[in-house]
């Protein structure tokens, strides 16, 4: 592919139903066009990470057009271990800033473009409202 790659950010994570064994999420993420050519997007395969423990894994084949010089928003439903939710919140302090790491692949009718990006959720002390000591 020429031009730059395109850039992708997680924009909401809406948890659905639940079961004592799977937790489903609906990840939406926006992809960012910064080229001078509409960019056809044939399917996603991502990772979501928190604090550098993998959240889970998604999956979506559905097509996604996005204009020239502009961005498109797209839902992915997910699923995680229960087990996996848990133990985040058990291990999430917050005396840390709470951060998300999203790694994977767009596919492309003709190839694949990898794609990675982080960012911070919550600095340390946002979630109770009180500053960190």
């Amino acid at each position: 592919m020429r031009g730059e790659p395109p850039e992708v950010l997680v924009t909401n994570v809406t948890p659905l139903e639940a079961t004592a064994f799977e937790q489903r999420l609906q990840v939406d993420l926006r992809i960012r066009n910064p080229n001078d050519f509409d960019l056809l997007v044939t399917g996603i395969d991502f990772t979501l990470t928190l604090n550098g423990k993998r959240l889970a894994r998604g999956l979506s084949n559905q097509d996604i057009a996005i204009p020239r010089l502009s961005d498109a928003v797209v839902s992915v439903q997910t699923s995680t271990s229960t087990l996996d939710v848990v133990r985040q919140l058990l291990s999430f302090s917050q005396k840390q800033d709470l951060s998300y790491g999203i790694t994977g692949l767009l596919h492309l009718k003709d190839g694949r473009l990898p794609f990675d990006n982080s960012g911070i959720l919550l600095e340390k002390g946002q979630l109770s409202g009180l500053p960190s000591p």
